[in-house]
Formats: C-alpha cells, sequence, structure tokens
C-alpha cells in the first residue's frame, strides 16, 4: 500500500499596504464597500419595496405588528427573517474606478429594482448562485427572481 503525500498551497499573504501597513488592498476596498452599504440601508425606495411586501402580522404574538412576504418562495416572515436584495447585483468594489458603478447600482431610484428575500433560504442560494457565476467568468448577471 503506498502513501500520498498530501500536498500542502501555500497561501499568498496580500502586502499590507494600507492604514499605515495594517490592512492589504482587498481589505481596504472591503471597508469602503462596508460603509457604503451601511450608509445607504435607509434608503427610501428599499422602504418603499419593503413597505409594499408586508401585511399586518396574521401570528398571535401581539408584539409582532408586521410580516413580510419572500418574493421567490411566498412565504410570510417576521423582519428579522428577511433582506432587502438588489435584483442587479451591486457588483465588486475593489478599486477606485469601481466606486461609481457600484454606488449607482446601489443606490436605484426605481422601487421595482429591489426585492424582498427569506434570508436563510432565498437570498443564501440567489448570492451562492451568483457567486458561481461570477468564479466561472460569467461577469455581471442580473440575478433577479
Amino acid at each position: 500500500m503506498s502513501k500520498k503525500k498530501r500536498v500542502v498551497k501555500k497561501r499568498v499573504v496580500a502586502p499590507k499596504t494600507r492604514n499605515h501597513g495594517k490592512w492589504s488592498e482587498g481589505e481596504y476596498f472591503s471597508r469602503v464597500r462596508a460603509a457604503l452599504r451601511r450608509a445607504f440601508r435607509f434608503w427610501t425606495p428599499m422602504q418603499i419595496a419593503l413597505d409594499k411586501a408586508s401585511r399586518p402580522s396574521q401570528s398571535s404574538n401581539k408584539r409582532l405588528k408586521k410580516e413580510y412576504i419572500c418574493a421567490k418562495c411566498g412565504k410570510w416572515r417576521k423582519r428579522a427573517e428577511m433582506e432587502i436584495d438588489h435584483k442587479e447585483e451591486c457588483g465588486s468594489l475593489n478599486r477606485y474606478e469601481d466606486i461609481v458603478p457600484f454606488l449607482q447600482r446601489l443606490t436605484k431610484e426605481d422601487v421595482h429594482a429591489y426585492q424582498i428575500l427569506c434570508k436563510d433560504t432565498c437570498h443564501k442560494q440567489k448570492t451562492k448562485k451568483y457567486l458561481k457565476n461570477k468564479k466561472n467568468g460569467r461577469g455581471k448577471q442580473t440575478t433577479g427572481i
């Protein structure tokens, strides 16, 4: 019986060129992307899309005022289980040239550019599909449901 040697790939460590040598280029743009998403999370067209997908709660829980319908599976759920999704992915933000297109996709004025999806199933599936397509080189694809 021959033993197979396990091949260990060396991890490439990105140079830390930002924040006085503490952040890599990727971490820097990751933080910029997160800050932009956080700044626009109460964007009015997104909130209108959320309101359109709501109804008064049918639950026996009197504290729960509203529930929301998933655009994909059609199940009604509480707000904590839902996410507002961009039908057209906001895309990557890896360099300065990406900022304007990213912002344009992040802050669409059309209410129909957003959909409400359940976090744990439908939104995860959509994100997984998008990342798989991106990895396979299919580029920017609208993965709206």
